[in-house]
C-alpha cells in the first residue's frame, strides 16, 4: 500500500482534510464571538466552506432553486457545494467521495491497519453485505420524501427563513463540541466498526454517498478490464474498497463504484482503464490518477467560483442574528 501514500487522491484527500481543519477552527473561533448576549460586529469573518456539512439544506435550498429560480441568500454555500459534489460525481462517477469527502478520507485510514496485520478486512456474508448497503438508500428515500414531497413551497421558504436555519451550521458545530452521550457511543461503534469491515460508514449508512452514487450513473466513465491483458489474478477485486467483482466484469457499473482508481492503481499488467464507452478498449488512455484529480478538481472549484461571482457565496444572516440566536442555542428545536 506504500504506493498509495503520494498518490494524486492522497494528495487531494490530504489537502482537503487540511483544509477542513483550518475552517473548523477559524469557524469556532466565529462562533465563540457570539457566545455571550450582546456580542458585538465580528472581528473573525464566517467561514463559507463549513457549510459542506449541511447538506440536507443543500438539498432543500436545491428545491426552492427549482421552484422559483432564486437561490436563498441564507447559507448560499450550502446549496453551491451540493451542486459541485453533484457535479463531480455526474463527471467522474461519485468521485467526490473517493477524493474530495473528509469523512470518506478517514474511513480508509481506519481499515488499513487491520488489513495489513491480518493481509484482508473481515468479509460479511453477501446476504448481510447488500441488506446493510439498502441502509443508505431507504435514509435517502426518507429525505428525498420529506422535503421533495411532503414538503410545499411555503413551508420550504418558512424552514430557509427560520431562526433555526440561520444557525444550523452553528448547532452543527456544537454537535461535535458539546456531543451528547448517545451521539458519542453511536459514533464510536462506527468507528470500531469500520476498523474490521472496511468503509462502514461509507458502504452501509451514508445517504449522501447513496445520492452521489445514483448521479454518478450520468457519468460516462467507468472502469473498463482489457480481458487480452488480464492475467485473472484478482487483485483488482481484492482492492476495490466496495468489494465490487472487477476482475469478471467488462465494465463497472455499479452504482458503489467511487471512482478511486485502487483497483487500476494496483493492476499488474495495465488491463484496467478509466474510460469512456468510445475509447477502444484494447488501446483504452481513459484518465489516469493525474488527470482524475485535476478533472475532480476542476469541476469542483469552477461551481464554487461562480458562486463567488455572482455573489452567492456569503451567507446574509446578520450579527445580530447571531447575537440572538447563538445564546440560547439549546432550547431551539427544529421547525416543525
Amino acid at each position: 500500500m506504500a504506493h498509495l501514500k503520494l498518490s494524486p487522491r492522497r494528495i487531494v484527500q490530504s489537502g482537503f482534510l487540511l483544509l477542513v481543519a483550518i475552517l473548523g477552527v477559524q469557524f469556532y473561533r466565529f462562533v465563540e464571538q457570539f457566545s455571550n448576549p450582546g456580542s458585538s460586529e465580528p472581528v473573525v469573518a464566517h467561514p463559507s466552506g463549513v457549510e459542506a456539512f449541511l447538506p440536507i439544506g443543500g438539498l432543500t435550498s436545491l428545491k426552492y432553486f427549482l421552484s422559483t429560480g432564486e437561490i436563498h441568500p441564507l447559507h448560499p454555500a450550502s446549496f453551491f457545494i451540493f451542486i459541485a459534489a453533484l457535479g463531480v460525481s455526474a463527471v467522474l462517477s461519485k468521485s467526490f467521495c473517493s477524493w474530495i469527502c473528509p469523512v470518506g478520507f478517514f474511513s480508509e485510514l481506519l481499515y488499513q491497519p487491520w488489513k495489513r496485520r491480518f493481509s484482508k478486512n473481515l468479509q460479511l456474508p453477501r446476504w448481510m453485505d447488500w441488506g446493510l448497503r439498502s441502509i443508505k438508500y431507504l435514509v435517502l428515500l426518507f429525505f428525498v420524501w420529506a422535503i421533495g414531497v411532503a414538503m410545499s413551497p411555503e413551508q420550504t421558504l418558512d424552514f430557509l427563513n427560520s431562526d433555526y436555519w440561520k444557525v444550523a451550521d452553528v448547532k452543527m458545530l456544537y454537535f461535535f463540541t458539546r456531543m451528547s452521550g448517545t451521539a458519542l457511543l453511536v459514533i464510536t461503534t462506527i468507528v470500531l466498526l469500520s476498523i474490521p469491515v472496511r468503509m462502514f460508514w461509507c458502504r452501509f449508512l451514508c445517504p449522501y454517498g447513496a445520492l452521489l452514487g445514483i448521479v454518478g450513473r450520468l457519468s460516462p466513465f467507468r472502469i473498463r478490464r482489457d480481458p487480452d491483458r488480464c492475467n485473472g489474478c484478482q487483485k483488482c477485486t481484492r482492492n476495490c474498497p466496495s468489494h465490487l467483482p472487477v476482475s469478471k466484469s467488462k465494465a463497472v457499473k455499479s452504482v458503489e463504484c467511487s471512482s478511486c482508481l485502487t483497483c487500476q492503481v494496483g493492476c499488474p499488467r495495465g488491463a484496467l482503464s478509466y474510460s469512456t464507452p468510445s475509447v477502444i478498449q484494447k488501446h483504452a488512455l481513459g484518465l489516469n490518477a493525474r488527470n482524475s484529480a485535476l478533472t475532480t478538481l476542476g469541476v469542483f472549484f469552477a461551481i464554487i467560483l461562480i458562486a463567488k461571482l455572482t455573489g452567492n457565496w456569503r451567507s446574509q444572516v446578520s450579527p445580530h442574528d447571531l447575537s440572538r440566536l447563538i445564546p440560547q442555542l439549546d432550547n431551539l428545536g427544529h421547525p416543525r
